[in-house]
């Protein structure tokens, strides 16, 4: 349904009259028609609704609503909203049966709208937190209502005896929420921009933002470089604080060919340090707050309700940034001896477990609620990567990771090609694809051979992961854990070496082997970097 709404403001025309009169009697007189147009108002509302006849505990029903400024003012939008219960026999019912919520509103998009309630009142609004410029839609304020599963009937019972047969009969009195109505109102509310605190009387407690922040994503992908400008990472002139793009092409001559551009940090020492795992969001700083690093901006793939067909999923694609622990967890085993499935890893299980929820062993040093707020499931590649000329370049690691071979314990599983989670760890390509673009050819052509003393004089040192593969709080190097595992065996995983045996990608460790481990998480998409160069000193803000 939409509903639109005009306000044409007419102003009257000014006549201004000036007269000069001097002793001589010489006089003049002009007149000034100074006419104002004054701009159109408009607001158009959309929603998407159809009312349930029947509505049962447990039933979803789809409810959407969004605000449009249709006209060319500037808006500030605000919702009110009103619930009410009506039993069958018309008498008012609470919105909460014992500690259930009767209706479920299912409000999305926590970051745009406020919700404030009203002192003494049964109402409440929603504020849309940014200013509303002309064409522009808001963000959904809902997506679905549901009828808490939790609420009971209110019955009445009684037994009748024939035979020897008791019969017990039950029939709703109408008292309760069975046969009631639920009403749901929404009354959007607008006005011009620079007159909503006046207007609402909101000065204190509500700030609308003249602009949206845009995504982290969308601001650091903005200040990528394109390696094409730059013909050597190492001359004076590279800026080597930016992202660069990297562009791959997955199942070349095929029918699903298709082409990807990521965008990575580079070199030693990029502008990639973030403020994440804080105690408070709002409170982000170096005594508050771990400080990992981005690995760069990817489009990453995970499910969502399909709203066209209920009770199914379809798969979207969003571009997200990447983070990496900054230093390593020490002696940690992928699994037993003889399996390389990380489906069934306890590794995997650890980290998407205690270390997510911050319990058990992780108690101390897992995810605060702070980290999980802002970080959400994303697909993870577990294609096994064959030695074969010591595993090939870098870009031919990516197209294995993301290929059709399976690990040695996956059990011809096809299933197991790819894994959907929350906390996993680095690819080996992650780690080699930061020597591209001239910072080092031939450890980014030959990850194999990328060793500090070797006769190539190949030096991993350039790399940043390399060297912030640190134990943490300690000075000390740590081979370190990557997700996949080798072609043909059931229970070698890839791993990188420490500077003490060279730093090249190796030809595997026993998954029952105590490795370093760096968690890698992907933040939601519409996270926002608020502050902050990337630099050491400095690192990035989110929110």
């Amino acid at each position: 349904m939409k509903q639109k709404k005009n306000l044409m403001i007419l102003l009257l025309i000014a006549i201004i009259g000036i007269v000069g009169v001097t002793v001589a009697y010489f006089s003049s007189r002009a007149t000034f028609e100074n006419v104002f147009e004054t701009p159109e108002y408009g607001t158009e509302y959309i929603e998407k609704f159809t009312s349930p006849d029947n509505w049962k505990p447990g039933d979803v029903t789809e409810k959407t609503l969004e605000v449009r400024n249709s006209g060319t003012v500037d808006e500030a939008v605000r919702v009110k909203v009103e619930e009410s219960w009506k039993s069958k026999n018309n008498t008012d019912l609470p919105l909460t049966q014992g500690n259930n919520v009767a209706a479920i509103i299912n409000y999305i998009n926590p970051s745009d709208w406020t919700r404030v309630d009203v002192a003494n009142e049964d109402y409440y609004y929603y504020y849309y937190n940014y200013k509303l410029s002309p064409e522009e839609t808001t963000s959904k304020l809902l997506d679905k209502v549901t009828f808490n599963p939790l609420i009971n009937a209110t019955t009445s019972c009684s037994d009748i005896v024939e035979n020897g047969v008791t019969t017990r009969s039950c029939k709703s009195n109408g008292s309760g929420y069975d046969g009631a109505t639920y009403k749901l109102k929404f009354t959007i509310e607008t006005v011009q921009y620079n007159k909503y605190a006046e207007a609402w009387g909101t000065g204190n407690t509500v700030t609308i933002l003249a602009e949206k922040p845009f995504p982290g994503t969308q601001y650091l992908a903005e200040n990528a470089t394109n390696p094409s400008t730059i013909t050597d990472y190492n001359d004076a002139n590279a800026d080597k604080g930016k992202m660069f793009y990297f562009t791959h092409t997955l199942n070349e001559g095929t029918e699903n060919e298709k082409t990807i551009t990521e965008t990575r940090y580079i070199g030693d020492e990029p502008n990639n340090y973030a403020y994440f795992n804080c105690d408070d969001m709002s409170d982000q700083s170096a005594s508050t707050c771990e400080v990992w690093r981005i690995l760069g901006v990817f489009d990453v793939e995970r499910e969502i309700d399909d709203e066209e067909n209920p009770g199914q999923k379809k798969t979207i694609t969003e571009q997200r940034m990447k983070l990496v622990k900054g230093s390593i967890y020490a002696g940690m085993k992928y699994n037993s001896s003889s399996n390389n499935d990380w489906t069934v890893s306890p590794l995997k299980t650890f980290l998407n477990g205690d270390y997510y929820n911050r319990t058990g062993d992780a108690a101390t040093y897992g995810l605060k609620a702070s980290a999980r707020s802002i970080i959400g499931d994303a697909k993870y590649y577990l294609g096994a990567v064959s030695y074969n000329s010591g595993y090939g370049t870098a870009e031919q690691i990516y197209q294995k990771e993301r290929g059709n071979t399976l690990c040695g314990a996956c059990n011809s599983d096809t299933k197991k090609l790819t894994w959907t989670g929350k906390v996993g760890l680095m690819y080996p390509s992650d780690e080699y694809m930061v020597y591209g673009n001239g910072v080092h050819d031939f450890c980014y052509n030959n990850p194999y051979g990328c060793y500090v003393n070797d006769s190539h004089q190949a030096n991993p040192t350039t790399g940043w992961i390399y060297k912030s593969n640190i134990l943490e709080g300690q000075s000390i190097s740590k081979n370190i854990w990557f997700l996949n595992s080798s072609v043909g065996y059931q229970n070698d995983v890839i791993y990188e070496l420490t500077a003490t045996d060279g730093g090249s990608l190796n030809l595997c460790y026993s998954a029952s082997t105590g490795v370093g481990v760096r968690p890698v998480v992907y933040l939601k998409s519409d996270i926002q970097i608020i502050d902050g160069d990337g630099t050491s000193g400095n690192p990035y803000k989110l929110k």
